[in-house]
């Protein structure tokens, strides 16, 4: 059953989140930051990939993904790219890629276990000399209550921030499109360098670079 974590049309993931909201919120730079730090045709798992936001893109520019996610109803949109129906933590494909992406911020969910199982996916599917990208959300994206954000014809609105510790925060956002309305619930756990090198390290991996100035993406690699 869905966690609902929001109001609007549409069906919602097992998560709790709009489907039909992620089918037509834009990738922004996103594309642009992965394809930089891939190899020319790229082999490709992609953790949470949700309605293809990224994934449609990384196709375009020659990657083959392999696309994972826990929603059939997300995954319904994909086209162009191998989809599997799993939940990241439990995820054995019994094969590697030149890279893994970890995106939509799910490192920073929570449940410390869950964030710790979803690196070590990341870990166990990426080939010796290839590459995890991670993205983590920053607490400054959570900033300007009530002030509209406009992508083309998206209108995104930070309705509410509750600090429930110093490193964890509950969110609520309003997306507004052609007539259509959403809300959506996040709950965000911060994490710092440090803390994410501690992660990196548990599973097997080493940070090799911020691949973004503002720190957001990171790309690690194996320890051999």
């Amino acid at each position: 059953m869905s966690r609902q974590k929001g109001t609007g049309p549409g069906a919602f993931s097992p998560e709790g989140d709009p489907v039909e909201l992620y089918a037509i919120l834009r990738a922004g730079r996103t594309p642009q930051v992965v394809d930089a730090a891939l190899p020319r045709k790229a082999d490709v798992l992609e953790l949470g990939a949700g309605t293809g936001r990224l994934t449609h893109p990384l196709v375009a520019l020659g990657h083959q993904v392999v696309a994972v996610d826990h929603s059939a109803d997300m995954l319904a949109k994909i086209e162009g790219a191998e989809t599997v129906l799993a939940e990241i933590p439990d995820l054995h494909l019994g094969r590697t890629f030149d890279a893994v992406v970890l995106g939509s911020c799910l490192v920073n969910l929570p449940d410390a276990e869950v964030r710790y199982e979803m690196m070590a996916a990341a870990r166990r599917h990426v080939r010796p000399g290839g590459r995890v990208l991670i993205e983590r959300a920053l607490p400054e994206w959570f900033t300007g209550v009530g002030e509209p954000r406009v992508w083309d014809d998206i209108t995104a609105t930070l309705l509410k921030v509750e600090q429930l510790t110093p490193d964890l925060v509950r969110a609520l956002m309003e997306y507004r499109w052609q007539g259509r309305r959403w809300t959506h619930l996040q709950i965000v756990h911060f994490l710092g360098e440090a803390t994410l090198d501690d992660y990196l390290e548990a599973v097997g991996l080493r940070r090799d670079e911020w691949i973004t100035e503002d720190t957001s993406w990171l790309a690690a690699s194996p320890v051999n």
